[in-house]
């Protein structure tokens, strides 16, 4: 049986515009990205969904912005409505151990002992 082994070719790198670390030349001539790969990764994004139309001709479309922008929108239309005490937006931190994943319900076990 026959195998192929392909060898490993030397990619030419160039250096990023951001931080100045190699990448591939590849992924500015043939993607046309002009910085690496951990420089175009992106922070979290919202969404705001808006009503639009009138009476039986309306949709509803999503605005997606960066954290930022959806914190001082909340803070906006906070301070619109009236309210002095606009809150900002809460991430809640999944990684803590008080976290209550079963809301109001409680799972029980109903299995019963001498049916085994």
């Amino acid at each position: 049986m026959l195998q192929t082994i392909k060898t490993p070719t030397k990619m030419k790198m160039i250096p990023c515009i951001k931080c100045e670390t190699q990448m591939p030349e590849l992924r500015l001539t043939k993607y046309g990205y002009k910085v690496c790969v951990n420089c175009s990764t992106v922070g979290t994004k919202r969404g705001i969904p808006v009503m639009r139309g009138s009476g039986d001709h309306t949709w509803t479309e999503t605005i997606i912005m960066e954290e930022e922008q959806y914190e001082e929108f909340v803070v906006a239309s906070a301070l619109e409505r009236g309210d002095k005490n606009a809150a900002k937006a809460e991430m809640l931190n999944m990684d803590k151990e008080d976290r209550n994943l079963q809301g109001p319900y409680q799972i029980i076990n109903n299995i019963d002992k001498d049916r085994t």
